[in-house]
């Protein structure tokens, strides 16, 4: 009997340990605050700490979650699936549908907005995330103009405008690559060589 209960206790414990984990979006100090199995971090950079999984794939963050990417369009740049920037980070971010689903101090977004700038790279789309408030209010760039960098078509040199190249010197001549040096003039060598002294 007595292991019998022992073994109750356990079970019972382990159960109330599972249903207690922290979630996706929960405050942190340490990773461990998060999952003592070390499949989530604690963000610290954000307020009040934020547990995530760093460097989630599509559809691939626990249920109450979304899988975004932060960082991933090249500034100037409008946004394709082959033009990601190689500094940009997947986050899973706690799903929400109004800001009371968020802790205090997140409001509830959609991370493709122009101020948070995210890529969702799960299958809905339409998901809203728990973001800090602060970040929501940051502006952003405007990504409608497109930057040079991200055109086909290289951008132009710099070089003079049409009215200042008419002004130049014309150019020098360039003596053939294989000539060698000029040979000095007969007169000059005669003016140049020293007398014999007679």
């Amino acid at each position: 009997m007595p292991g019998r209960l022992a073994a109750a206790l356990t079970l019972g414990l382990g159960l109330f340990g599972l249903a207690c984990q922290p979630s996706i979006g929960d405050s942190c100090v340490l990773s461990t605050d998060c999952s003592q199995r070390g499949d989530r971090l604690c963000d610290t950079s954000q307020s009040g700490g934020y547990c995530t999984v760093f460097n989630c794939v599509g559809d691939g963050c626990p249920e109450e979650a979304s899988c975004v990417v932060f960082g991933g369009r090249v500034p100037g740049c409008l946004y394709s699936d082959r033009s990601i920037a190689r500094t940009a980070r997947s986050f899973c971010m706690r799903a929400c549908e109004v800001d009371k689903d968020c802790r205090d101090g997140y409001v509830c977004r959609d991370p493709r907005s122009p101020n948070l700038q995210g890529i969702v790279l799960d299958s809905d789309q339409s998901r809203r995330v728990c973001v800090p408030r602060e970040a929501d209010a940051l502006t952003s760039p405007a990504l409608s103009a497109v930057a040079p960098v991200c055109s086909a078509a290289a951008p132009p040199l710099p070089g003079p405008t049409p009215a200042e190249a008419g002004d130049a010197a014309p150019p020098i001549d360039a003596a053939p690559l294989d000539a060698g040096p000029r040979d000095a003039s007969p007169t000059d060598s005669a003016t140049d060589a020293p007398d014999g002294g007679g």
